[in-house]
């Protein structure tokens, strides 16, 4: 037996801590386990031992991880009987966020004719590949712009052979209580909202062109949308309003969101230089914030702390079978690439990649290609990181919990254990 190359362990407090991030458990080691974790399983207790196998601390000599790593995704990012569609139905928006790296898009909506060849494409697809899951998220611009499109390619490719799941990125202005059900009738089970803080500081980040209010057309949108799917509400913070996210706590406890929501912070991104205008907050900076917020707030419903296990998949970009169909039937690998046709590989109207370089870029991804990864012990967790940023931007992404882990790990026991 060995340890795993994949733990992360915490003897600062009592108990002792180890995450794995393949298997991603979080074990607390009394004296008896510890001791066996430490000896690599000699003569330890076989209960013990096992115990510690199947939490994935302990592994066989003869395993080469990383390899095994790679068998493993690269087999998930062949699977053909899962196929995965993410659809931007209009790239038009009624907000004017200042961050939004969509600017200097070409926007418009799907015709009748994308649409029907949407469906043509999807049906096509999963019939060739004898499927039996379909996964759509839809995104935009505003998709419920185009909530039409919505309906008509769901009923066009939802079938009862099939499994059929969908997900929403809306910014939540028109999702009120009769939207709300449409979008369960066709399949919708999450929909993120992005909510950046308090009410003036909402408002000021998530605006409309004529500027007024959001926040609580949003909030009051989000309360009744709750009772049909899992709302989960994004807060992209920077400089500008990582300090503010209490009072946000606050403000959803007013409206009564308190454990009908969850809510988790992404820290503003440098795609297309948002950053330029205004600061974001480095790797430390964020991790810091997110895990202080996970610690503050672990008891409220809104965030349960946790680090997840192994990603085979890594990211929807990357996988053979899973494609971004934009407004004009464009077809990308990633939805930052969407509206660019630079960077298209195709489209819904042809029966052949007409850019196959760009497509088997990213069906060629490594995760394994920096050796600052490969001896990370959050490797399973992260699998490299973002894919867009390691191949459009040459550096690596990595994901918060590389700088806050340990207090992550501590907060996710507490939680356990304090409820």
């Amino acid at each position: 037996m060995k340890q795993s190359r994949f733990n992360v362990i915490d003897k600062g407090n009592q108990p002792t801590l180890v995450y794995n991030s393949y298997s991603g458990a979080i074990v607390a080691l009394d004296a008896e386990y510890e001791k066996a974790l430490f000896a690599n399983g000699a003569n330890g207790p076989s209960e013990i031992v096992d115990n510690l196998m199947d939490a994935g601390l302990l592994v066989s000599d003869g395993l080469d991880e990383i390899e095994h790593l790679k068998e493993i995704s690269s087999a998930c990012r062949m699977q053909s009987k899962s196929l995965s569609f993410t659809i931007a139905p209009t790239l038009n928006c009624n907000f004017r966020c200042p961050y939004c790296y969509e600017d200097g898009k070409r926007y418009g909506s799907m015709s009748d004719q994308c649409v029907d060849q949407v469906i043509k494409h999807i049906n096509g697809m999963a019939l060739d590949n004898q499927a039996d899951s379909l996964q759509i998220a839809w995104y935009g611009g505003e998709p419920l712009l185009a909530i039409e499109t919505v309906e008509k390619i769901t009923r066009g490719i939802r079938s009862d052979e099939i499994l059929f799941n969908a997900s929403m990125v809306t910014n939540g202005y028109f999702l009120d209580g009769k939207t709300a059900e449409l979008l369960a009738k066709n399949g919708v089970t999450h929909v993120q909202v992005t909510v950046d803080g308090p009410p003036e500081i909402h408002n000021q980040r998530r605006c409309l062109p004529s500027g007024g209010d959001t926040f609580n057309r949003i909030i009051d949108n989000v309360k009744r949308a709750s009772a049909y799917f899992n709302v989960i509400l994004r807060v992209n913070v920077d400089p500008t309003n990582g300090d503010q996210i209490d009072r946000l706590i606050d403000s959803l406890d007013q409206k009564g969101l308190r454990n009908r929501v969850k809510l988790y912070l992404a820290a503003v991104d440098d795609i297309n230089g948002a950053c330029a205008n205004s600061p974001c907050y480095s790797e430390d900076e964020f991790a810091s914030i997110e895990a202080s917020c996970l610690s503050r707030y672990k008891m409220t419903g809104y965030m349960d702390p946790f680090l997840p296990g192994f990603n085979p998949t890594i990211c929807g970009a990357v996988n053979k079978y899973s494609e971004v169909i934009g407004p004009d039937g464009s077809l990308y690998k990633c939805w930052n690439e969407i509206g660019y046709s630079d960077r298209s590989y195709g489209s819904i109207f042809e029966s052949v990649a007409s850019n196959a370089f760009e497509v088997s870029k990213w069906n060629a991804y490594d995760f394994c290609s920096d050796s600052e990864c490969l001896n990370c012990s959050l490797l399973p967790m992260c699998m490299g990181g973002c894919p867009f940023t390691r191949l459009y931007e040459n550096k690596t992404s990595c994901v918060s919990a590389r700088k806050n882990c340990i207090k992550v790990m501590r907060a996710a026991y507490d939680f356990k254990h304090k409820k």
